[in-house]
């Protein structure tokens, strides 16, 4: 048996999938892939399948992590499963993982990009957005170039996605969620000394 942890990427219409759903097309495109999975104990076993803090929906993810376990490897494994998962959904690398942390847990930080769809975000944006972070104590850093924000936060149980946007419609710099395209660029830990979001691969 080993555990894996994965960097997956979700974009376009995969997007719009429920964050909950995630396991199960995970598990029967391993399934497909002839990729034996170790289930839980108890009356309703199901595979051992561990996720970073959700996606919102309609979220692009480029670098989300995800933990499984599997009862063997073999050459080719990623290249077999991605055959059999949908489109948008694509795991980028893996590496074993050895510790029993649990992964929500260990990711504290991600980086969002936030752009304008069909309206030009203003500096503006990034003052908003840091603010609403700093009531939760989840602000890291943020720039602002080329009408694109990044904002990276921590609590992302509390400062998410959806918590950013609302700040922007608060602040009438956006209308809605069809004003922005979202995208979060990674998950993982906060390094202080490069004052970045490092992924868990």
């Amino acid at each position: 048996m080993a555990r894996i942890r994965v960097l997956y990427e979700k974009k376009g219409l995969i997007t719009f999938v429920n964050h909950m759903d995630l396991p199960v097309i995970f598990s029967r495109a391993a399934r497909r892939a002839g990729i034996s999975q170790e289930f839980t104990q108890g009356f309703s076993p199901h595979p051992r399948i561990s996720l970073a803090p959700p996606l919102a929906i309609g979220v692009t993810g480029l670098a989300e992590p995800a933990d499984f376990w599997l009862n063997e490897l073999h050459d080719g494994l990623i290249s077999d499963w991605n055959e059999k998962l949908p489109a948008g959904l694509k795991i980028l690398k893996f590496k074993v993982i050895y510790d029993d942390r649990v992964l929500a847990k260990s990711v504290n930080a991600a980086l969002y990009e936030i752009e304008g769809s069909g309206i030009i975000l203003d500096a503006n944006a990034e003052k908003f957005a840091a603010d609403e972070a700093k009531k939760y104590n989840a602000f890291y850093s943020s720039s602002f170039e080329n009408g694109k924000l990044k904002i990276a936060v921590g609590d992302l149980e509390h400062c998410g996605a959806a918590t950013l946007v609302k700040a922007l419609i608060a602040k009438d710099v956006i209308r809605g969620w069809s004003d922005v395209n979202m995208t979060r660029l990674a998950a993982g830990r906060w390094n202080t000394e490069t004052s970045s979001v490092e992924p868990l691969v």
